[in-house]
């Protein structure tokens, strides 16, 4: 950044000794009298004309002094000393307000808006007539420049705002606008913006860009509402898509894996009992071939042992002789459920 050059030190007793000197050659033959008036009169004129050169900066302002139209100093806020005009002017420059320009629109004082249809209309890339309207913020960020290099840095500001909005919806489809886009054609008007205003060298710097509206024109705005909402529908769907598959597809994907663990685990487990099955086999075998009418013996009495677990069965001794036996539990059952108490006889 360029340092502000010093302002100039002005040695105000040797001036006024030079001033008193010169009238005194010039009006050295008039009477001392007339001289000595003539001389405090000039004298307290110049004073006067001197005391004009102090000025105030207030603060988040910066003074632009110009010596004979050329620039001379930048003055910081505070009091400050100049050479009064016509020798120096000064100009007040505030650094830190933000400022606002309004393209394709006017804001009312009384909090209307008046659209400005000539800046507001723009043709796309596929020759679609959009109206948008833009807000740019901007700061004075180098006074020198903005006082010295364009005549009006604000005009330019807000000429180069709507050359550099058209050209980027000069490059942009109709449908990316209104929909999608909208971020992008606020980016890459920004830095075409802040292109322009570079090479004029105007001293504004860009604090923040904004598209108010990007609509089609009043006769189709309905038409294009339409397919506005068909598209958002058509990606809320794909969102909702995406996100069903990301539910589902995990989640497939682990029960898969639990089903070939499953599987793996009963097909180890029959692989097991099988070899167990067949050990017992071979050693059973062995047994039947070392004795055979024994083992044949312990098999028979192993297997009658399981199927007499699942059956109902009475022991009697064969050494006695019995009635047929009656299964008395049915019997017993089947009484009580469908015969009456049988009364016991008295004596007659």
């Amino acid at each position: 950044m360029r340092q502000p050059r010093p302002q100039p030190e002005v040695d105000l007793d040797q001036l006024l000794r030079g001033i008193r000197e010169f009238f005194q050659r010039t009006f050295g033959g008039v009477g001392g009298g007339v001289g000595t008036v003539v001389l405090g009169a000039l004298a307290l004129a110049l004073l006067v004309w001197l005391a004009t050169g102090f000025y105030r900066v207030e603060a988040g302002e910066q003074g632009v002094v110009r010596q004979f139209g050329k620039f001379n100093s930048l003055a910081q806020p505070g009091l400050n000393w100049r050479l009064p005009q016509p020798i120096t002017s000064l100009v007040k420059v505030n650094v830190q307000r933000i400022r606002t320009a309004e393209i394709g629109f006017r804001s009312a004082s009384g909090g209307g808006v008046s659209r400005d249809l000539p800046e507001s209309l723009m043709l796309t890339t596929d020759n679609s007539i959009i109206e948008a309207q833009m807000v740019i913020q901007y700061t004075v960020s180098n006074p020198k420049d903005f006082v010295f290099n364009v005549q009006d840095p604000e005009v330019v500001l807000h000429t180069s705002g709507e050359v550099a909005l058209r050209s980027i919806v000069g490059r942009t489809p109709l449908n990316t606008i209104l929909t999608v886009g909208r971020g992008v054609v606020e980016a890459d008007t920004r830095v075409f913006l802040e292109n322009l205003l570079d090479t004029y060298g105007t001293g504004i710097t860009i604090t923040e860009l904004k598209l108010q509206a990007v609509d089609p024109p009043d006769q189709v705005k309905d038409a294009f509402q339409e397919v506005v909402r068909a598209l958002e529908d058509e990606t809320r769907l794909e969102n909702h898509a995406r996100a069903y598959f990301a539910d589902k597809i995990p989640r497939a994907q682990g029960q898969v894996q639990v089903s070939v663990r499953d599987a793996a685990g009963f097909y180890q487990t029959q692989i097991e009992r099988s070899r167990g099955e067949g050990n017992r086999f071979l050693a059973l075998l062995g047994e039947y071939r070392k004795a055979p009418q024994v083992t044949r013996e312990r098999l028979y009495l192993e297997t009658v042992e399981e199927v007499l677990k699942t059956v109902s069965k009475t022991l009697i001794d064969s050494k006695v002789n019995v009635l047929p036996l009656l299964d008395l539990s049915k019997l017993d059952t089947t009484d009580r459920q469908t015969s009456s108490p049988i009364p016991t006889p008295t004596k007659p």
